[in-house]
């Protein structure tokens, strides 16, 4: 099995950013022409060399993401992704052909557990041209995550939201196709059942991939603590739920959750409210952004709090991708001028 997911700090995701940004403020999903090779054969998470933005677009984005100072931890990978809705973006990920953004349809009403899955797409000619798909009562789309095997990707989300709660109750493995609609779930998910028991099934389950596509793994909630369930993964998209590799908790995180990753036997987290001032306003409790590393292989556990984008003005953690050198990449959602949402990604110093 040979898995391809492109680094969310490679090159090629500022033509991503870029045509988002285009489409999504002009309206339109009309081919646009850039100068730029195709991308056909990007192994996951590697740099590649691809053109900058145009000087036009630099200057248009580069408002919307202000420069971090000396003392930050955050180094910025790819400037704002200018989007033309109040909606938050909740999770993401890539491969070495599409892109593809996970966000919440709505923020209440009955379209509040409804997903848009949008995908980018590259033409030999250097155009490309965006679709979507769309994902009713998936939930709220904390993990989106993917793999390739023989040439195809599968995407994996949670799914089943429960009546009234808004809690996921399966996972999801499905391809993408532009136009289409699921409902509830794909034809492959998965119910996924507590380590120790025989009949109680996860809620507000979620997936990670590793980087090398082996293994997938699912965090839930049970009786006030995290739970994380390790299995081995097949052709992309078959997990055995009888056979778990690695069962095992940790304590709640104090901020929100924001995302998850793995990465052999090491489980990465996010967790981080708004800025400090949204928080003031709403008058909620401010969390700072928080990356956590636990190997459950040695039991080792680290955490670091996030020193940066303190000119961000809504400044949330939306998803975490990890390397496979190591490498942590964030995405962090902002607004601009409180009218848009905008996207930035980050390499996240560690030390």
């Amino acid at each position: 099995m040979k898995r391809i997911r492109a680094c969310k700090g490679t090159g090629s995701l500022i033509i991503f950013f870029t045509a988002i940004w285009t489409i999504l403020t002009a309206g339109s999903c009309r081919p646009v022409h850039i100068s730029a090779k195709v991308v056909t054969n990007i192994s996951k998470k590697e740099n590649t060399s691809m053109p900058k933005l145009t000087q036009t677009l630099m200057r248009k984005v580069s408002a919307t993401t202000p420069a971090e100072t000396a003392k930050s931890d955050l180094t910025l990978v790819h400037k704002a992704a200018l989007l033309s809705t109040r909606r938050i973006p909740q999770g993401y990920t890539t491969d070495g052909t599409y892109y593809y953004y996970l966000s919440v349809m709505a923020t209440h009403g009955s379209g509040s557990n409804d997903l848009r899955l949008t995908r980018i797409g590259y033409r030999e000619d250097g155009t490309w041209t965006s679709d979507y798909m769309t994902l009713i009562d998936f939930g709220h789309g904390t993990n989106l995550d993917c793999v390739s095997d023989d040439g195809k990707t599968w995407l994996w989300t949670g799914s089943d939201c429960s009546s009234g709660s808004g809690e996921t109750t399966s996972i999801s493995c499905f391809t993408y196709r532009p136009g289409k609609t699921l409902r509830k779930h794909a034809r492959i998910h998965y119910r996924i059942r507590t380590a120790g028991t025989k009949s109680s099934y996860a809620s507000n389950v979620f997936p990670a991939i590793s980087a090398d596509g082996k293994k997938l793994a699912v965090r839930y909630i049970r009786k006030g603590r995290q739970r994380f369930q390790v299995y081995a993964l097949k052709n992309g998209r078959h997990i055995n739920t009888k056979k778990i590799q690695k069962s095992f908790s940790r304590s709640l995180t104090k901020g929100p959750f924001q995302g998850f990753d793995i990465k052999g036997t090491t489980i990465y987290t996010i967790e981080g409210s708004a800025s400090k001032a949204e928080m003031r306003i709403l008058k909620k409790r401010y969390r700072p952004i928080i990356l956590k590393k636990y190997n459950y292989k040695t039991g080792k556990s680290s955490s670091r709090t996030i020193r940066g984008g303190k000119k961000l003005s809504h400044r949330e953690p939306e998803g975490i991708q990890v390397a496979s050198d190591g490498k942590i990449f964030l995405m962090i959602a902002s607004h601009y001028k409180e009218a848009y949402t905008c996207v930035n990604i980050y390499r996240a110093r560690f030390r």
